[in-house]
């Protein structure tokens, strides 16, 4: 519930219906939602009325939409446009037939407000996107944290009420701070290489790159299932583990868990690293090309931490601490 309030001092009924913050006092109300509203109703006593006639129609909205089909309410809504749209008859009135039309007027205008508020809370997909160099801090519905690595996407539909789990897409590499929900509604996460992960309330890293998934536990527990025949196709991750799933296979292994996630403090903690595994996440979180004259350098290894800055920064701190000459020709890196 991250919706805010609007200036409501035009509202009609159909906008108070289709705002996100007002249906939120309406169906979950909180203190921070009945204070806003008992206060508006002071200072708006003419409005009080309508308010509660837009309370009122929300709920039924709300109970109609969990008991009609939605190819029923566009039945309803077909027959209700059909019946509108007749040429009007020049036969003589009855008298019951004085009452139609206004009555007619007031089932579309409720039949409109009904699909608008169907079609509105219809689940969306979210995307979020970071580009190369660019990290992205994020608020979840949930009030769970992710912090977006360079180059990598996240997706999830936004209907997260009533559902079974609630549901992420990760491309890239993301670290997760999940909020455990009073209800137990897990969390989980779905990586291209068909790996869930799935928490009740913990932090984890996840590395999704080049048909690898990598997953590193800080905090909580995760269960993990993977697309394999084997028995143990699903494991429990414990802090301080790293599993990795590539080729169909997992390993799992107790690590250092800061080396894989200082990124996120904009830091890049090597314990040993070799050259080779630095120019693999420079090609991923920067999206340059880079070239090596020898390949034999790759096996090279240091440790200890460096800032992350831009690319350019970047390939100068390599270029020191392996103690090589890199050249920049043409937008591409050429290490000698």
């Amino acid at each position: 519930m991250n919706h805010q309030p609007s200036d409501y001092s035009n509202f009609s009924i159909d906008d108070f219906v289709i705002d996100p913050f007002f249906k939120e006092w309406v169906l979950y109300s909180d203190p921070i939602h009945d204070e806003f509203w008992m206060d508006w109703k002071d200072s708006n006593p003419s409005k009080v009325a309508l308010i509660d006639e837009a309370k009122r129609l929300v709920l039924s909205l709300e109970h109609a939409k969990l008991e009609m089909k939605p190819s029923e309410m566009l039945s309803v809504w077909g027959a209700i446009q059909s019946e509108i749209k007749q040429p009007p008859k020049f036969s003589k009135p009855t008298p019951d037939r004085r009452f139609f039309w206004p009555f007619a007027s007031a089932v579309a205008s409720c039949a409109l407000v009904f699909l608008a508020w169907y079609w509105y809370n219809l689940p969306k997909e979210i995307e979020y996107q970071s580009a190369f160099g660019e990290t992205k801090e994020l608020m979840l519905p949930d009030g769970s944290k992710v912090i977006l690595n360079s180059n990598s996407k996240l997706t999830f539909i936004d209907n997260w009420e009533g559902q079974m789990a609630r549901e992420i897409w990760i491309e890239g590499e993301a670290f997760f701070s999940v909020v455990h929900k009073k209800d137990h509604q897990p969390f989980k996460v779905l990586s291209s290489q068909n790996v869930a992960i799935e928490v009740l309330g913990t932090e984890f890293n996840v590395y999704n790159r080049s048909q690898e998934t990598e997953v590193v536990l800080t905090s909580g527990l995760v269960t993990l299932s993977f697309p394999v025949k084997e028995k143990e196709g699903k494991i429990v991750m414990s802090p301080g583990e790293l599993v990795e799933f590539k080729e169909n296979k997992f390993q799992r292994k107790k690590v250092n868990t800061s080396l894989y996630t200082s990124w996120k403090d904009n830091v890049f903690h090597l314990d040993e690293t070799s050259l080779g595994e630095i120019i693999k996440m420079a090609r991923n979180n920067y999206g340059i090309e880079i070239e090596i004259q020898d390949e034999e350098v790759l096996s090279q290894t240091a440790s200890g931490s460096m800032p992350l800055g831009d690319s350019a920064e970047f390939m100068d701190q390599i270029s020191k601490i392996f103690n090589i000459e890199i050249v920049n020709e043409r937008n591409k890196y050429l290490i000698k």
